[in-house]
């Protein structure tokens, strides 16, 4: 059984989309943003690299990774990509998952219903630490703090409808 994901790699402007289905156990179809596509075998050679085989061309290749960020060395060359799927996408620019953003306020990706919230105002959290679950599409979906600080409000419920774009808490530096 295949499944198609679609990656979203650079930033702004820079931003590529690039089409990964799978086709088989470690053996993948990638498809550019130009159109053209490879069939490329993978497999981790160890925890931090990653050997590839396209046609009769042997790629290996160190990788570090950082939530998102990947920094990936291959041929001595180093190259910083950010890999997001169509979900993480839409949650940055909600601004979810956005560690150390200028904002206080963390707002919703996806249209859903909160099933939970796991902070309460005056509570101090960290950046990746779970404040609210939303439901979408039957799917629950743990939303993190996107940066350290004290939750100053909380502005939904649990069982409340929301939107993409609706604040959901605020998290302001600790005083």
């Amino acid at each position: 059984m295949s499944e198609r994901v679609q990656y979203f790699v650079g930033q702004g402007d820079d931003e590529r989309a690039w089409q990964v289905e799978t086709l088989q156990a470690d053996i993948y179809r990638v498809t550019s943003p130009e159109g053209e596509s490879f069939e490329v075998s993978a497999f981790e050679a160890d925890a931090a690299g990653l050997s590839l085989l396209t046609g009769d061309r042997v790629i290996e290749a160190d990788v570090l990774r950082d939530d998102t960020v990947y920094e990936v060395q291959i041929d001595g060359e180093t190259h910083a990509v950010e890999v997001l799927n169509e979900r993480q996408k839409r949650m940055k620019a909600a601004g979810v998952g956005a560690r150390g953003s200028d904002s206080p306020e963390l707002k919703s990706p996806m249209a859903g219903k909160v099933v939970a919230i796991s902070v309460e105002v005056g509570q101090e959290v960290a950046p990746g630490e779970t404040v609210v679950i939303v439901e979408a599409m039957k799917m629950e979906n743990d939303l993190k703090a996107h940066r350290p600080g004290v939750v100053t409000e909380v502005a939904v419920s649990a069982g409340q409808a929301v939107e993409i774009g609706d604040v959901l808490v605020r998290i302001d530096d600790v005083q």
